[in-house]
């Protein structure tokens, strides 16, 4: 095999929540269509960018996708960077792709047409003042930051739809893109929030006919093996463990908690007296107080995690760390590590995911879910 320095790589920014049918269809197409040797998938943990847990935990889900033979390395995006709006994950999950010298990264977009893309991003609207004044009305009318943000958006630039969840991911990816080329397929099948039922569903829909029926549709072997041999997580499950905190956290120490602040903390003490998270979240919801939002508060309160532990930037993560790889992916490591810190056993730096871990494994009762004794996987796909 070629020395990785000269391995053409692509990169795909990815959650596997779970690895479905159209995810293979798009790493598939990205290495045909891009000459890729190698494809990385920069990967959500133990939370998504929405603020949900994920189905499965990290390791589960990074195995799942280098089995099905489509992706090579699995690298984890660290929750302090993943767990967060549109343009802080993208900023985060690029500078990955770019350190690892990824050439090219490949995304789904509802366009599928790169150059929309790169035109949108390349207008700068969010710097004019036009659009600076029409954020401010959307806000001011109530809506929330990132419904005033893709209004506002709209308003000034209506060639490229910013309400469409995968164009609003490829409009940021472009955004943070420095030194990696971009590459884009049409999104196959159904979309993103998509409940119906098909050969391609959307990872929602994937999970929601599961919890309505006990069935598997519309993914590969490996992940219908990780519904066969694990509970799959959903915020039902940590019910009883926020409703604890909820109840017992002072209204201070909630606002010192990432997404929190005066407005929102009565409403969550309040929500803490429902009787389950469904209960919960609508009482919470308004047109400020996204569904997101609230999700990804609820996970700052899970894993107490402090405003002060936010990064400085997010186009610096501190370390790649590897979470399952197959003899290509095993190439591009051994050459990776001379350059890049490259965490593959406990480290200090993993603290704060081991912490993340701890909280997500809570109601799973998963014994062997324990951050230090994980280390990456090697699969044995080709």
């Amino acid at each position: 095999m070629q020395r990785s320095n000269f391995m053409r790589k692509t990169a795909i920014i990815a959650e596997y929540n779970p690895f479905h049918n159209g995810h293979l269809h798009q790493a598939e197409r990205a290495r045909i269509e891009t000459d890729a040797d190698a494809v990385i998938a920069v990967m959500s943990a133990q939370f998504t960018q929405r603020g949900e847990p994920a189905a499965f935990d990290k390791w589960s889900r990074a195995r799942a996708a280098v089995q099905t033979g489509a992706i090579d390395l699995v690298i984890e995006l660290p929750t302090r960077f993943g767990v967060h709006r549109a343009d802080r994950f993208a900023s985060a999950a690029v500078a990955i792709a770019e350190r690892v010298r990824c050439q090219t990264l490949s995304f789904g977009s509802e366009s599928g047409d790169i150059s929309a893309v790169t035109q949108a991003a390349a207008a700068n609207i969010e710097a004019t003042p036009a659009y600076q004044t029409a954020f401010k009305e959307a806000l001011d009318n109530g809506r929330s930051s990132a419904k005033a943000s893709s209004e506002a958006f709209g308003s000034l630039y209506p060639d490229f739809d910013l309400t469409l969840p995968n164009n609003i991911l490829a409009y940021h990816y472009a955004k943070a893109a420095t030194s990696i080329e971009l590459h884009t397929i049409r999104r196959l099948g159904a979309g993103y929030h998509d409940p119906s039922v098909s050969d391609v569903m959307s990872a929602t829909g994937v999970r929601a006919h599961y919890l309505e029926s006990g069935m598997v549709r519309a993914v590969p072997d490996a992940t219908r093996t990780l519904f066969q041999d694990n509970p799959m997580a959903h915020w039902s499950l940590y019910w009883p463990v926020l409703q604890y905190k909820l109840r017992t956290t002072p209204k201070d120490v909630l606002e010192q908690l990432v997404g929190i602040d005066s407005s929102l903390s009565p409403r969550l003490i309040q929500a803490g007296l429902e009787p389950t998270f469904e209960q919960a979240l609508a009482r919470l919801l308004t047109r400020r107080y996204t569904r997101t939002s609230i999700q990804r508060a609820l996970v700052a309160i899970l894993i107490h995690w402090r405003q002060d532990e936010l990064p400085e930037r997010f186009d610096d993560v501190p370390y790649i760390r590897p979470l399952a790889f197959n003899t290509i992916g095993r190439t591009v490591l051994k050459d990776i590590k001379k350059d890049v810190p490259l965490l593959s056993k406990y480290h200090p730096d993993l603290a704060f995911e081991a912490r993340v871990t701890e909280a997500y494994r809570l109601p799973l009762g998963n014994r062997s879910l324990v951050e230090h004794m994980q280390t990456p996987q090697f699969i044995d796909s080709k």
